[in-house]
């Protein structure tokens, strides 16, 4: 690990004196931003952050990763520094504490966008000197470095605005924000929402889209946007098919889903839409979804639906599920069902999660309904060769969008960058 002025960062910890960005390399660096640890994997979004570190560090750039170590639901523990250290030992950490007035100045920022999306540029770059001590001195130290901040959020939650942005969306938070509170997107408040959202995102050097639709989207909307569909970043260590079971499988789906509103909603629906027939199959739910009380209470007394909890190492359960399901309804790309077919595993999905997906999956992605759902299961070999075209599929993602036009253009800001 590299030295530099312990002053700088006073309260970074990581367990040892970050790098000095004289001791880094005066072009390649990348600063990542994002609200809250992500290192235990409790969700889609965190599978993908860490995605992109990886993929960043594979491609020899220098990192420093900012973030808030108070986040209300992911704080930066000690034992989650440990761990991301263990996982990431080379990227710098530096943490500040978001205080009061940081989360005052965020709501100002997201209300005055709403109403003067025009003027996003100037609202989200002011700055309350003092407030966020490290965050200015990495601004002051990292003058060379590329942003890449997670979520439009993201640039409203920052004490001042990084120079020339990109913004990692991964969905469309005014859909979103629309679904969770049973509100139509074209209401007063999902406009209000969509204008903020816009206004911000035109004031990115680039964005990183996770669907088509959301990248069409983004492209038509947005004045001159560079604009970088990337459904998934390449994978460190390469994902194969799982072996069928000597024993059998023991179960039929299976559903891996974190507390997000959206995944015990689109769960119960299944379960509701499918009554009358479900109890033939043998159903895993894995993750936090299975802390939900109406998901809880579905489960009681119907023993072919097992709650496995929160899971390190989900091989192993895709190894023991003929398929998996992603009944759920939003933006953006379902994370857990692209994970389910890189284990070799199809999926019956939504029109949401099929809609957030390239193209080419359609021996492997089925509509979630009983014909296709029974027609797979029960016959071996038409869930052989859609096992086998899910995993297929999955490494087609690799090389699918825009990666390589991405990778192009933050070598070019980053060489860049040392320049202004």
């Amino acid at each position: 690990m590299h030295t530099r002025n312990p002053a700088a960062f006073p309260d970074v910890n990581d367990g040892d004196r970050p790098t000095s960005a004289v001791d880094q390399p005066v072009s390649r660096q990348v600063v990542i931003y994002y609200n809250g640890t992500f290192i235990h994997l409790h969700n889609g979004a965190h599978a993908r952050v860490t995605s992109l570190l990886e993929y960043l560090l594979n491609a020899g750039y220098s990192i420093t990763l900012f973030s808030f170590e108070n986040h209300p639901t992911e704080p930066w523990t000690d034992a989650a520094q440990a761990a991301f250290k263990a996982r990431f030992p080379t990227v710098q950490l530096v943490l500040d504490r978001k205080t009061a007035l940081l989360g005052c100045m965020t709501y100002i920022k997201n209300a005055l966008t709403s109403f003067f999306p025009s003027k996003a540029n100037k609202i989200i770059g002011r700055r309350i000197r003092g407030a966020s001590p490290n965050y200015e001195a990495l601004m002051a130290e990292r003058t060379e470095a590329v942003w890449i901040v997670n979520y439009a959020d993201g640039l409203t939650q920052l004490n001042g605005m990084p120079r020339a942005p990109i913004v990692e969306t991964h969905d469309m938070k005014f859909i979103q924000v629309a679904k969770k509170n049973s509100i139509p997107p074209f209401s007063f408040r999902s406009l209000l929402r969509m204008r903020s959202e816009f206004g911000v995102l035109n004031c990115t050097a680039a964005i990183i889209a996770i669907s088509p639709v959301e990248a069409g989207l983004f492209r038509a909307a947005l004045a001159d946007a560079n604009v970088f569909y990337i459904p998934q970043y390449p994978s460190v260590i390469p994902m194969r098919r799982a072996d069928k079971p000597k024993s059998g499988y023991l179960y039929d789906l299976v559903f891996v889903g974190s507390d997000m509103f959206q995944n015990a909603r689109g769960l119960l629906a299944f379960f509701e839409d499918n009554k009358t027939w479900l109890s033939s199959l043998r159903v895993a739910v894995v993750g936090r979804v299975g802390e939900n009380a109406s998901v809880q209470a579905f489960a009681q007394g119907r023993p072919q639906v097992q709650l496995l909890g929160f899971v390190d190492d989900l091989s192993p359960v895709y190894a023991a599920s003929k398929a998996a399901i992603s009944p759920v309804d939003g933006t953006g790309l379902k994370i857990k069902a692209v994970e389910a077919l890189g284990h070799g595993r199809p999926v019956f999905a939504s029109r949401h999660s099929m809609e957030g997906l390239a193209p080419g999956y359609d021996r492997c992605v089925f509509p979630i309904a009983r014909s296709h759902i029974e027609r797979i299961l029960w016959n071996d070999p038409e869930l052989e060769a859609a096992q086998a075209s899910a995993l297929a599929y999955w490494e087609s993602l690799a090389v699918a969008g825009d990666l390589a036009q991405f990778q192009d253009f933050l070598d070019h800001a980053t060489n860049r960058a040392k320049l202004v």
